[in-house]
């Protein structure tokens, strides 16, 4: 009983996930360059730290 509610649960999601598509590639965006992932489009490959 409790594996059917879990897939329920699951495919709700993944329909939200579906319908809301800009918002998911936003969120998925946002998590890779707060991990400063090389995926994020923001991230260049200049260095800000300073020596000295």
């Amino acid at each position: 009983m409790q594996s059917s509610f879990f897939l329920m649960a699951i495919l709700v999601v993944a329909m939200l996930m579906l319908f809301s598509a800009p918002a998911t590639e936003a969120t998925f965006l946002l998590i890779a360059c707060m991990l400063q992932s090389p995926l994020c489009p923001w991230v260049t490959s200049a260095t800000t730290a300073t020596t000295g």
